[in-house]
């Protein structure tokens, strides 16, 4: 692989003595952006074209955040496991995508191949223990045609003594005629859309919902949280309420690592349209504890507000 130096952005100031400052450093060679507080990592952007050693060149990605890390530093998320080489830490594919009259996907590779590709950095700031940093993709259809646009934008917000928020925005236009998405209609599952997969730790870990805690992995199921968490930290996903179809159905599991997916459009497609772009608004909620000890449900209600 290509090695290239960091190069490492200070953004900034500190406004008080002792006051973490956020820091975005760039690996342009592994193609990464990583966000730091202080010293510790708070998140890495994965912007290049990004496959494990010893997986199927196929499943080459692209435009997803891996390693998401707790309060503490400890990665939260999993990237290329073994038992879904598709999975990448919190990501956003579909796992059927129709356009140019042929039936695709983001989800898995597929043919014709369809998948996100870095344009450019709209804006990344560090403003003393807070950041923003927003992206542009395009989806090419196999690596040639544009067939839509996608800018993802990332409000994090300081870290406290129980959690660090982080605001999501994606906003997705069809290019050059319409497009049509859908949620995988195997066994009425309707997954697809924004999913965490969470690291190996949070094997058999805790789901919660605003419902409670569930006993078991849930498929197509409403929700307005869900949290996954054990004894010492977890990470919840929040759905904003002008989220098309609110409250969405979700697939969460920790049957294996740990998955939260608000699962949009679902069974039903949505049909993307040039000049009309969909907007999908959520928060992530990085906390100390469990669902509870941690304060999900309040936090929840701060959000709606």
């Amino acid at each position: 692989m290509k090695t290239t130096g960091l190069v490492i952005l200070l953004i900034g100031v500190m406004t008080i003595a002792g006051t973490a400052q956020m820091t975005f450093v760039e690996d342009s060679g592994r193609g990464t952006l990583t966000l730091r507080d202080g010293r510790l990592e708070v998140l890495t952007f994965r912007f290049g074209d990004q496959l494990k050693e010893g997986v199927d060149p196929k499943y080459i990605r692209s435009g997803y955040i891996h390693p998401l890390f707790s309060l503490d530093g400890r990665m939260l998320t999993d990237d290329f496991p073994k038992d879904h080489f598709h999975h990448h830490g919190l990501f956003w594919t579909w796992p059927v995508v129709r356009t140019r009259g042929q039936t695709t996907q983001t989800w898995h590779p597929a043919s014709p191949s369809l998948r996100q590709h870095f344009v450019r950095w709209l804006k990344r700031e560090a403003r003393g223990d807070a950041a923003e940093l927003s992206v542009e993709s395009v989806w090419k259809l196999d690596g040639r045609e544009i067939v839509a646009s996608e800018i993802v934008k990332l409000d994090i917000q300081p870290a406290d003594n129980i959690s660090r928020t982080i605001d999501i925005e994606l906003r997705l236009e069809a290019v050059g005629g319409p497009l049509e998405l859908q949620g995988t209609p195997d066994q009425n599952k309707g997954y697809g859309g924004l999913c965490l997969r969470g690291a190996e730790m949070f094997t058999g870990a805790t789901l919660a919902t605003e419902q409670g805690v569930q006993k078991e992995d849930a498929v197509n199921t409403s929700f307005r949280w869900a949290d996954l968490s054990n004894r010492e930290l977890g990470v919840s996903i929040f759905v904003s309420p002008d989220h098309p179809g609110f409250p969405v159905a979700w697939l969460i599991r920790t049957s294996y690592g740990g998955v939260l997916n608000p699962s949009w459009p679902g069974l039903k497609p949505a049909i993307l349209q040039p000049g009309k772009p969909i907007v999908l608004r959520y928060r992530l909620y990085i906390h100390r504890g469990d669902a509870a000890s941690g304060g999900v449900q309040e936090a929840y209600r701060r959000y709606i507000k």
